[in-house]
């Protein structure tokens, strides 16, 4: 099929796959199909169109009405000449949204049908018809033409595994993934299960190793590894203990983060005795956000090993649930000032005001300087009145708190900078008190700040 002219394909197509939603949608709305149908031949009359489904790229729709019509009905592409008429691609929609109608072909609309087999693109190691990562693929019930298309996606997968075509399985997986909530519950089931016993051990390796030489792969990558089960998150699982950093195989922690299965097999990884496995264990866990969790990593805030310490409290910072804020209150009275420092952050992120006190209690114990900046930071990044309140309390505190008066007005005009550097709510109430009730030049670095923001 020769290239058409460049034309408003884009525009086009979402013009037709709109056509495509009203004819499916019942009760059919004959005006508003017209007006739909009067912009798309309004497109084409002197300039032509392509449509194409991308099969050979990625079978999956990715939510497009269009691209998922032209893949259940095996159609590759679309050419549409110049000067096609209204009726003649009213007939071509009307047969896309039906899943048995024949396709009409004419002169000014001609279709490329997809072939019975996608001939792969390149070939590498071969497996014998007879390898056990080749599984046996179901066949789809009569009528289900979704499930047909599922299925042959699965043979081709087959294929391409045979081939050690790593990218078409990736691409192809990806697709019957997606495809699947299109599905009743039943049938949904049986493919998920079809697709997950294809995702062998050679399956899975080849699929990690092509995600490490090509990087731009890792996002499929880690998409398609969550359908395969238990059997691949130990998999992934035995990757990432090869390494005592996550590095560049944090997408294989992305990929056990959206598997529940792969709990029962990180949690062993905190009671290791190799700090790495440990400190691996700990923020796998805070990936997978298992509530159940939670107590296994407060015991760890007190291990022997300050990476393991610091993994853990970030651990504990991805947590939303209230059994995770008692640990890190805990954390800022740590004897470590990086842990301190560390369990600030994790409660700042929490976005509650809540927080505010206890970090001000840290901030006036604080003495090691890094720690404090980073525990003002964390304090500064709460947009709440209850943070302004305090930031506001440090920047009007008299000598006594911190000994020296040069030390403390040090450290009032370091609050006043990071309130001017945030935009927040919470950081300009902060700055009007302090400009208003402020002594000597941090009243006048307030001052400054706010006349700065109003310009």
């Amino acid at each position: 099929m020769p290239e058409p002219a460049a034309g408003p394909t884009p525009e086009f197509a979402d013009l037709f796959g709109r056509l495509l939603v009203l004819l499916a949608s019942p009760p059919v709305k004959e005006e508003g199909i017209r007006e739909v149908l009067d912009k798309i031949a309004a497109r084409v009359v002197a300039t032509p169109a392509l449509i194409e489904a991308g099969i050979e790229n990625d079978w999956a729709g990715g939510g497009d009405p269009l691209k998922e019509r032209l893949q259940i009905r095996r159609v590759d592409a679309v050419q549409i000449s110049a000067g096609a008429t209204a009726e003649e691609l009213l007939a071509l929609a009307r047969a896309l949204a039906d899943d048995t109608a024949p396709i009409p072909i004419t002169a000014a609309v001609r279709v490329q049908l997809l072939p019975d087999r996608v001939e792969p693109l390149n070939t590498g190691q071969r497996l014998a018809l007879s390898d056990p990562a080749l599984a046996t693929v179901p066949r789809a019930r009569p009528g289900d033409e979704l499930a047909h298309v599922i299925e042959g996606i699965l043979r081709e997968i087959e294929q391409y595994t045979r081939e050690g075509d790593w990218r078409m399985v990736l691409h192809s997986a990806q697709a019957a993934l997606r495809m699947l909530p299109g599905l009743g519950e039943d049938s949904r089931r049986i493919w998920a299960i079809a697709l997950k016993r294809i995702m062998t051990r050679p399956v899975v390796d080849g699929l990690i190793q092509q995600a490490f030489i090509v990087p731009e792969e890792q996002p499929r990558t880690t998409e398609v590894l969550r359908a395969g089960g238990l059997p691949a998150a130990e998999q992934v699982l035995d990757v990432l203990k090869k390494s005592d950093t996550v590095g560049p195989r944090a997408f294989l922690a992305d990929a056990l983060a959206g598997m529940p299965e792969a709990l029962q097999i990180v949690v062993p990884l905190v009671k290791s005795s190799r700090a790495a496995e440990v400190r691996l264990g700990a923020e796998l866990l805070g990936r997978l956000g298992a509530p159940q969790a939670v107590s296994l990593l407060a015991n760890l805030v007190q291990h022997s090993d300050e990476r393991v310490r610091l993994a853990a409290v970030d651990a504990l910072g991805h947590y939303r649930d209230k059994a995770a804020v008692e640990p890190l209150r805990q954390a800022l009275g740590h004897e470590s000032p990086a842990i301190r420092a560390r369990a600030g952050r994790a409660l700042a992120a929490r976005g509650s005001g809540a927080i505010a006190m206890p970090l001000l209690a840290a901030l006036e114990s604080e003495r090691d300087p890094a720690a404090w900046d980073e525990l003002l930071e964390a304090l500064v990044a709460i947009d709440a009145p209850e943070a302004a309140a305090a930031l506001a309390r440090i920047a009007l505190q008299k000598r006594k708190v911190f000994g020296l008066g040069g030390a403390l007005i040090r450290r009032q005009l370091a609050v006043v900078r990071a309130l001017t550097e945030s935009k927040s709510t919470a950081a300009k109430q902060a700055l009007a008190r302090i400009a208003a009730e402020g002594e000597g030049e941090v009243a006048k670095a307030a001052e400054q700040a706010l006349a700065a923001q109003r310009a």
